[in-house]
């Protein structure tokens, strides 16, 4: 006999405690279990009932696979509604916590920061795009179709391997995957990925392959349209790699400037082969 769940969380706000309340009564009504709903829908048993718990809003890409797998006629535009509700309220709550801590901060960290003292941790990139993004949607109320894609921007403004790597966990952490759900999933396409890969992927300063790349963005949910930005911006960052590692002569006094052409072929060489392993990649 399958294990009850537990309460859901204290702390949920009305809408969520709504919002899954009636995922699991539509679960425990078409009286699936989770391991058979976790076959359904390609998600692990244990992101589908955290997902139902009620201790942070799940991702709509999850709430949509838990339902149609419980039911293929459900009302998606009723569950979006639910979901955009919690969804709504849980930022709202964000927004307030970051500003009650900011107003509560000690006075020693008012001083003037020396040079000897470390700076204080930021948010990612890619945290600062999407509220940027959200601050201004909410101001405008912009239509869905015409909102900015917070990710795209946060890709256009990556200047190192870290700021990609942070990139590529926050995809990860939206979709609520574990390292072993992503090696799970990528079984299903033509470069199957290990979990130590996916973990030095997440986890190291060096930029994935493109196969590798390819493959764990689909494995993240992405459809294979949307990976061209993220192919674009892991070619431009290792061209910049290899620019840095290039140490030019120094000119010589009283000597004519010669254009060394040398270096402008290892970039060419880049370009052209992540090129074709792109168009072959998106065309499978």
């Amino acid at each position: 006999m399958p294990r009850p769940e537990s309460p859901i969380h204290a702390d949920a706000s009305d809408e969520l405690t709504t919002l899954v309340r009636l995922m699991r009564e539509l679960r425990n009504t078409k009286a699936i279990p989770y391991g058979e709903l976790a076959k359904r829908c390609h998600y692990s048993v244990a992101t589908l009932s955290t997902a139902a718990s009620g201790k942070k809003v799940p991702s709509w890409e999850i709430v949509q696979a838990y339902v149609l797998g419980c039911d293929p006629t459900t009302d998606l535009p009723e569950w979006k509604e639910r979901w955009q509700a919690a969804h709504t309220v849980e930022a709202d709550r964000a927004h307030v916590a970051r500003h009650v801590v900011h107003h509560r901060k000690p006075s020693w960290l008012n001083r003037p920061r020396t040079a000897e003292q470390p700076a204080m941790p930021s948010q990612s990139l890619a945290e600062l795009v999407r509220e940027a993004a959200m601050a201004s949607e909410k101001q405008q109320n912009l239509p869905q179709p015409v909102r900015s894609d917070p990710m795209r921007t946060a890709l256009g403004l990556c200047t190192t391997p870290a700021d990609f790597t942070a990139l590529l966990k926050d995809i990860r952490e939206r979709a609520e995957l574990s390292l072993r759900d992503i090696t799970e999933r990528s079984r299903q396409f033509s470069t199957p990925i290990s979990k130590s890969a996916v973990h030095d992927m997440l986890t190291g300063r060096k930029l994935p392959s493109t196969e590798l790349l390819h493959t764990y963005l689909l494995a993240c949910g992405l459809a294979p349209e949307n990976t061209l930005a993220w192919h674009h911006t892991a070619t431009r960052l290792k061209i910049s790699q290899i620019r840095r590692t290039e140490h030019p002569p120094r000119p010589r006094l009283f000597s004519r400037t010669h254009i060394n052409s040398e270096p402008i072929w290892p970039l060419l060489m880049t370009l052209l082969l992540a090129a074709t392993q792109i168009i072959q990649l998106t065309n499978h």
